[in-house]
């Protein structure tokens, strides 16, 4: 039987990582004897492994013991998905990263299914999967996705295996909500054609929550802005002059971060390979309101690859072990 008691510990204990007997009782309000009880089944399911003692106090006692949270007891991926490719991770349940491969081809409803089986079935030792997808997402259904052309997909309508789907753009926000609790994060997404509009989705956090909106669409727009008009690959996009592009998109950030007024802005997807992003963040600055009265930092990613499969890999652990029926399916796999 999963107790509440027992629910509690293990959330507890996965956010901390290293715990004890004393701090389990103090901070959970529990009675040593039902913490003494759990930590010993715990034990016994290798969740909870003893690292070390601590010797008692100079008053007399018994030694402490530390007891770290099994990081290593099983894994998941975090697959994110654009047009113009998939990456993906494997993390231990620390979120630290295992394994991570990029697979470069053009990713649209036709394959997507058969790429991320393909993903599956080479890491068959997962417990669950999250899933970073461009467009609108909402219980774990893509809505909508213009650039994978997709409509009404349930991935746990096609896999055995938990999966839980999250935008991009709050993909992106939340790989960096461990620093700050008000974040902007741009995705600019530079399609497999880039004479096709560039993809502007916004991933918005503040106090520490991702905000969705009352239809799920918040940092959902289309900027009808292309690089080119030449039809040319992706493969070439490094090659082309994106100046007047980048100014244009500058004035779009400015004017949501002027009205959001967060902590930080975040310039991530693939438009930060191209050499010329590093001007964006001065064109932004120019356009923000009062910008000198603000204590704001604005980072570009620079092509910094795999952000939002290890911001649905985070997403994914915390649905585990903050929910009673995540830490009951957690317990039935590792048992």
């Amino acid at each position: 039987m999963v107790t509440k008691s027992l629910k509690k510990i293990i959330e507890f204990s996965w956010k901390e990582k290293v715990v004890t007997a004393k701090i389990l009782s103090e901070k959970l309000n529990l009675e040593k004897s039902t913490v003494s009880r759990n930590i010993s089944k715990l034990r016994d399911l290798n969740i909870l492994v003893k690292t070390k003692e601590l010797p008692a106090s100079s008053q007399g006692g018994r030694k402490t013991v530390v007891y770290s949270f099994n990081k290593d007891l099983s894994y998941i991926l975090g697959i994110s998905i654009e047009q113009d490719g998939i990456e993906y991770i494997k993390t231990n349940l620390f979120s630290e990263i295992i394994f991570k491969k990029k697979i470069s081809k053009k990713i649209s409803s036709e394959n997507i299914i058969d790429e991320i089986n393909k993903i599956i079935l080479k890491n068959e030792e997962i417990i669950a999967i999250g899933i970073s997808i461009p467009g609108i997402v909402k219980n774990n259904t893509v809505v909508y996705s213009e650039a994978l052309n997709i409509k009404n997909l349930n991935f746990n309508n096609h896999f055995s295996i938990p999966i839980f789907v999250e935008k991009d753009a709050i993909c992106g926000a939340l790989k960096y909500s461990l620093l700050k609790s008000s974040i902007l994060y741009f995705q600019l997404s530079v399609p497999y054609f880039i004479n096709e509009p560039v993809g502007f989705g916004v991933g918005i956090i503040l106090n520490g929550l991702p905000v969705y909106g009352t239809n799920h669409l918040s940092g959902e727009y289309k900027i009808n802005k292309t690089l080119t008009d030449q039809r040319l690959s992706f493969s070439k996009f490094t090659i082309i002059d994106i100046k007047d592009s980048l100014k244009f998109i500058s004035k779009k950030i400015a004017f949501l971060t002027s009205i959001f007024d967060p902590e930080l802005v975040v310039i991530g997807g693939n438009i930060t390979l191209h050499p010329q992003i590093k001007i964006l963040k001065n064109f932004i600055k120019e356009e923000i309101y009062l910008e000198n009265k603000r204590q704001l930092d604005v980072l570009i990613e620079k092509g910094k690859k795999f952000v939002n499969a290890e911001g649905v890999a985070i997403k994914t652990l915390k649905n585990i072990f903050s929910t009673d029926d995540g830490i009951k399916y957690f317990l039935k796999k590792v048992t």
